[in-house]
């Protein structure tokens, strides 16, 4: 009987970069692949492996943009670590060589060490990541599956090397097929969501304006405010009933969505496709330190479409907010013209897309 094809996928840390992966790696699973997943400790990739059953090369790696001296020396350190534990535990005497598919992040620089297979990056916001521009610039990766138009746009600004790059859109699972918000709202209910690890802004700020706007419009509230902040924004509200949802973290996203009439979000790239793939009307905030500004360029990339509304990290969020939540409650129309718009963009198979693309290399 002849071996499973395999392939190496590299994500961790986030969950902007391992949701995309998750949803990547159960569709090589479905067809029958073998998958050997490297990451850390930090993220929620481990315990992922766990549930779908795949083998895990957990390395120390970590981030250093941004941190000081020592601390990148650290991380120098960690990665050449990381290189050494990959090189032994990726079984490096077979003559076999399989395809890796990283998905940004400082894990991905473990594709350095990698010399026997093609590697493939999957590149999710707008503007590529600092480890994803490298990869880029050394020649690294075979082709990049670009999450954004505006992805692949960049990127062909600079491809001297002639690197194949396919607008895959971001993987997105099961939202872009079961979902369809285009019409007929009933209710209202309002989606609070900071990313996998919660936003400390959106729990501090939120909760004072939604309990004032709830106290005036009869509303349903949904918040995800990230591990160890459940209390903290519990407390933050005025009052709390039934018609307040308080969790750290969402496990059915797409329920969530379908659900919700409204989404008051970060704008990471997962999160944006997200929103895209539901058709959800949604309001912005862009983190104020994300690295090379991708927040804000990922919820542009909306906005230009009049497709969602924005707001700032400023000292007058609340009453920006507060103003912005009236406005659309007392025109409902204008919820229904965002989804309207929302609609126009085009939600791409991104899994099959990356299958077929990888698959196609063991042709």
């Amino acid at each position: 009987m002849a071996s499973p094809k395999t392939i190496f996928i590299v994500a961790g840390g986030t969950g902007g970069h391992v949701y995309p992966a998750k949803r990547v790696a159960q569709k090589f699973l479905d067809e029958g692949f073998k998958i050997i997943w490297i990451g850390t400790s930090r993220g929620p990739e481990k315990n992922i492996c766990n549930d779908l059953g795949i083998s895990f090369i957990q390395v120390p790696l970590y981030g250093f943009r941004g941190k000081n001296l020592f601390t990148k020396f650290k991380a120098l350190f960690a990665f050449l670590l990381s290189g050494f534990i990959f090189f032994f535990k990726s079984n490096p005497f077979s003559r076999k060589n399989y395809p890796m598919i990283v998905f940004g992040g400082y894990v991905s620089l473990i594709s350095f060490f990698y010399f026997k297979g093609p590697v493939f990056l999957q590149e999710q916001n707008t503007i590529p990541g600092s480890v994803s521009k490298l990869l880029f610039s050394t020649n690294k990766v075979s082709k990049i599956f670009c999450g954004f138009e505006k992805t692949k746009i960049f990127f062909e600004e600079f491809n001297k090397k002639y690197i194949e790059l396919i607008n895959t859109g971001n993987p997105v699972g099961k939202i872009k097929k079961s979902i369809d918000k285009s019409s007929n709202l009933s209710g209202f209910n309002i989606l609070v969501m900071g990313g996998s690890q919660g936003s400390k802004f959106l729990n501090e700020f939120t909760p004072n304006v939604l309990s004032g706007v709830k106290n005036k419009i009869s509303i349903k509230i949904k918040h995800q405010c990230g591990r160890n902040n459940f209390f903290n924004v519990e407390n933050a509200y005025s009052s709390l009933d039934d018609d307040i949802f308080i969790t750290e973290f969402i496990k059915d996203i797409d329920e969530a969505y379908q659900w919700a009439d409204l989404v008051i979000s970060r704008s990471g790239a997962l999160t944006v496709s997200e929103i895209i793939a539901s058709r959800s009307a949604a309001i912005l905030v862009p983190i104020k330190i994300s690295i090379d500004d991708h927040q804000k360029e990922n919820a542009n990339f909306l906005a230009s479409n009049k497709a969602a509304w924005i707001l700032e990290e400023t000292d007058y969020f609340s009453e920006e907010l507060k103003k912005l939540l009236e406005l659309i409650l007392e025109n409902e129309e204008s919820i229904l013209e965002k989804k309207e718009n929302i609609a126009q963009i085009e939600v791409r198979d991104s899994e099959t897309i990356i299958f077929n693309e990888v698959n196609a290399w063991y042709q």
